[in-house]
């Protein structure tokens, strides 16, 4: 019995229809991100897994595809490890390279090595597949299309104001509903984190970095779990509890902060972004300050930010990002950097449930010839060529089959035009064009094929 074939865990397949809405969807983003000046480029598909590894946090390190070492490296593998169930260390070393995990770590890979190269502040956006040995679920898959945009350089709040922007002006352009973009400084959980007694602020991250899903009093289970103490806990709730518009949260934050003699640099860098950023005219986006934001990936150093998707599809976050300082080089203010990220398979999903996808995909029209046997194509090819040149789809029918069965394909196919030079054609130095949506027939001379073909492409 043959064994069923299955596309991997986590991965899908696209059909040509699929891949003309997310071309549509990467062309706006792409579009948008020219609009506001960023230049793209690309990196490799995998990194060394030194360049990986130790960026993002434990949790998401054992998260990566390692690609497994050849010939004599095997030889290497540390059995040691194996054996006193050290699998992280076990795994590490057989191999040396990993599918890279997400495009900010690449990028500042690439920043490094081309230093003297580029302009600063340096501004690029990237969209190329990345991988996560995530479980995955709707809207979250093990292979997908990562679309971001950064800013090298000094740290400066205009960055973080320009990439909010992005994020309005794509989803304006997408007409999607308006969404909430919260928004956090990982400044402010550190003086969070000061006020619980905690040696960092990643004892809380990645647990603050799943409120989402799990709740404001889920959060407080899984630190307890964590042997977290009550009097922290109970600081902690002071922050998670804040109501009113923004300011409100900043005023109340700056007096507790400042009463306990804790830096209120992250209080008033968030303060300029809000207001500077209502500003410029945000048209469907909330701007809303969430101290239960985290983003756990431990580069962050300052601004955290992140999209929900809209209430009635719930599916996570589809965008998100914050300011890294030391992750290009560390303690080189000249270096920092700011970006977000667009969840492109999410928003692809959104989209086709909201019946947001133009009806027309490709507005490009299609033509198949007719094939009535070789003796009769001799002169298509001249023709067909002429065509292509101007970059009009048309094909020939590859056999000598019933005129049917080829009308047949040019329907199933979704051809707007079907050419016919037929015998009784030739005789005649005409040619026929017939419309594959009403049914009607045009007769035209055959030697304005190419002119006539044009006029309806």
């Amino acid at each position: 019995m043959s064994q069923k074939l299955n596309t991997p865990k986590g991965t899908r397949d696209f059909s040509s229809f699929d891949l003309k809405k997310r071309e549509y969807l990467l062309n706006i983003l792409k579009n948008c991100f020219k609009a506001f000046n960023f230049q793209e480029i690309q990196t490799p598909s995998f990194e060394n897994l030194t360049t990986l590894t130790g960026k993002y946090g434990d949790e998401e390190d054992n998260l990566m595809f390692k690609i497994l070492s050849s010939g004599d490296k095997i030889k290497k593998a540390d059995t040691e490890a194996l054996k006193n169930n050290n699998l992280t260390k076990f795994s590490n070393s057989l191999s040396d390279k990993a599918l890279r995990y997400d495009l900010t770590v690449p990028l500042s890979r690439f920043v490094s090595q081309n230093l003297n190269n580029l302009s600063f502040p340096f501004k690029r956006f990237q969209t190329q597949l990345v991988w996560r040995a995530e479980r995955p679920q709707r809207g979250r898959y093990r292979e997908f299309l990562q679309c971001d945009v950064d800013i090298i350089g000094e740290s400066n709040i205009l960055n973080e104001v320009e990439c909010i922007k992005i994020y309005d002006t794509v989803f304006k352009r997408l007409s999607m509903p308006k969404v909430n973009l919260r928004i956090n400084n990982r400044q402010i959980l550190d003086g969070i984190s000061q006020l619980m007694n905690l040696d960092s602020v990643n004892e809380i991250a990645p647990v603050l970095d799943k409120s989402d899903k799990i709740g404001y009093e889920g959060v407080i289970k899984k630190l307890t779990e964590k042997n977290i103490s009550d009097s922290s806990i109970n600081q902690l709730k002071f922050f998670l509890e804040l109501k009113g518009s923004n300011q409100d949260k900043i005023n109340s934050i700056r007096a507790k902060f400042t009463s306990n003699n804790i830096s209120i640099d992250g209080v008033d860098l968030l303060e300029k972004i809000i207001n500077t950023s209502q500003k410029f005219n945000l048209n469907n986006i909330n701007l809303i300050f969430d101290l239960s934001l985290a983003r756990g990936l431990s580069y962050y150093t300052g601004t955290i930010i992140e999209v929900s998707s809209p209430d009635e599809y719930n599916i996570g976050s589809i965008g998100g990002g914050g300011r890294y300082d030391n992750l290009v080089q560390e303690n080189n203010p000249r270096l920092s950097g700011f970006g977000i990220s667009f969840g492109f398979d999410r928003i692809c999903l959104i989209l086709d449930e909201l019946n947001l996808f133009p009806n027309n995909l490709d507005s490009s029209k299609s033509f198949l010839f007719l094939n009535f046997g070789l003796d009769k194509i001799d002169k298509l090819p001249v023709f067909i060529d002429k065509i292509r040149e101007k970059n009009i789809t048309c094909e020939i029918y590859p056999s000598e089959n019933k005129i049917k069965k080829q009308m047949d394909y040019a329907n199933q196919k979704g051809i707007n035009y079907v050419v016919i030079i037929g015998e009784d054609e030739l005789k005649n130095s005409i040619f026929k064009i017939k419309d594959m949506s009403n049914g009607t027939e045009s007769t035209f001379n055959l030697n304005d094929i190419v002119s006539e073909i044009e006029k309806l492409s």
